[in-house]
């Protein structure tokens, strides 16, 4: 077989596994909207969500930045189904739930899923850290539980001070924006390729540079603690 022949097959088997995800994907978010009407308006921490709880994910703005977070040179995962009350998972992906916020993960990639009603909505980096919280307020690191938070001195309850300090990196430049920085124009790949990562959602290693080989060189936002 052609090499040709063979990149053809492969494109038509992603593209079948494609249509399958989003019926997977589709009957589960029908669920997740059913459920929503009987679920209370909590998150499995009992903290209400930042922003307004959308019954299923809305596509007028579909952008999907990256983020890396490394914490004296370890990378720390990002966790599956933030922002996404009662998650449905298949196949280890948060395919459906009772409601989405506009910014959630369906994986531990780090991949961020912005997916919102208005086009024109801008999101930022602290508005998912706020989301992150209120999904769940703690991560474990190291054995050792911090709080989920972000600003220009501390990430995760790493403070800094000393030589130790925090240091935002965006496609590898450092930035002074710090939570403020507007997420809306670092879309990492395209919402329409049929393939990962953004497709049906982010996989691999969350940590470069395996997956910027195999994707491609699109932007990335890092936080480091060191």
């Amino acid at each position: 077989m052609s090499q040709r022949m063979r990149h053809r097959k492969e494109t038509r088997r992603r593209a079948r596994r494609g249509v399958v995800w989003y019926a997977i994907a589709g009957a589960v978010a029908l669920a997740g909207i059913v459920g929503s009407r009987v679920l209370p308006h909590r998150t499995a921490a009992s903290t209400e969500f930042p922003l307004p709880c959308l019954a299923h994910e809305t596509l007028a703005l579909h952008v999907h930045p990256y983020l890396r977070i490394v914490i004296e040179g370890r990378p720390v995962e990002i966790p599956a189904a933030i922002g996404i009350r009662g998650p449905l998972f298949a196949q280890g992906l948060a395919v459906g739930g009772a409601c989405f916020e506009p910014l959630h993960t369906h994986d531990n990639s780090g991949i961020i899923h912005i997916e919102g009603p208005d086009p024109n909505r801008l999101y930022t980096l602290g508005e998912f850290f706020a989301v992150w919280s209120a999904t769940t307020p703690t991560i474990e690191i190291g054995g050792q539980a911090f709080p989920v938070n972000f600003s220009t001195t501390e990430i995760l309850g790493h403070k800094a001070g000393g030589a130790r300090g925090v240091r935002l990196l965006v496609d590898g430049r450092p930035s002074s924006s710090g939570p403020s920085l507007v997420l809306n124009g670092l879309d990492y790949c395209s919402a329409q390729t049929p393939s990962p990562p953004c497709f049906p959602t982010a996989v691999g290693d969350p940590f470069p540079p395996g997956i910027l080989q195999q994707y491609g060189t699109g932007h990335t936002i890092v936080i480091e603690f060191q």
